[in-house]
């Protein structure tokens, strides 16, 4: 199934998403630094990404879990070109990579990448800090409950919140998988469920050249 997966994924490609040298760029410097792609979002998610970030017209994005700034700059492709972006990395090594990909982009945006737990540097945030549009949260999974509360502090009304690899192949499902990464997923769902501050949110399978994961979209009340 996998492979069939993996060449629907292809297939996609090839019609729906342009060729993009600073995507492509980016890839190959991954590659030829000896990291692997399976950390970054496939292309089509990439592109599912920028679409929603254009249909809010949002300017102001926050991102947790950098790693080598691909979904970063699909992120930045749907920002006009005095958007914002806030990233953050957790692995110095992963933070050097994503920096030098940023850097070799050139993009109009604003990117800022910050290095740390993301939990203490949303915390030292400022308190007049300008509230984000859009939050994309690819990080540690133990902490998805943590981040999503820091994430609604620095949200407005109609803050869109997208968490990835919330599926994990189904193994939120086996009761016998105590794994903290399984757990934080579990105890996101379950925080998201009927959440105070959450106007709607779900949560989508996908299954591709990733494998089978998928997205959980939140919107701010």
């Amino acid at each position: 199934m996998q492979q069939m997966w993996s060449d629907i994924d292809a297939y996609i490609e090839s019609h729906l998403i342009p060729e993009d040298p600073i995507l492509t760029q980016t890839l190959k410097n991954t590659d030829e630094k000896g990291f692997p792609d399976h950390l970054a979002v496939a292309a089509n998610q990439g592109m599912l990404l920028q679409m929603l970030l254009q249909m809010n017209k949002c300017k102001r994005v926050l991102e947790l879990g950098t790693f080598a700034a691909y979904s970063t700059m699909w992120l930045a492709r749907g920002l006009p070109e005095d958007g914002y972006i806030l990233t953050i990395e957790g692995r110095d090594t992963h933070a050097a990579l994503g920096q030098e990909n940023i850097d070799n982009a050139k993009l109009p945006q604003t990117i800022e990448l910050k290095v740390g737990r993301a939990a203490n540097i949303l915390r030292a945030l400022p308190e007049d800090f300008e509230k984000f549009d859009f939050i994309f949260i690819d990080a540690d999974k133990q902490s998805y409950p943590e981040y999503l509360e820091l994430s609604l502090k620095l949200s407005h009304s109609g803050t869109i919140i997208v968490l990835d690899n919330v599926i994990r192949a189904g193994d939120i499902m086996d009761p016998e998988n105590k794994k903290p990464s399984i757990e934080g997923i579990r105890d996101m769902y379950k925080l998201m469920q009927n959440h105070p501050q959450l106007l709607c949110s779900t949560a989508l399978q996908t299954v591709g050249s990733k494998g089978h994961d998928g997205f959980a979209i939140a919107i701010v009340k």
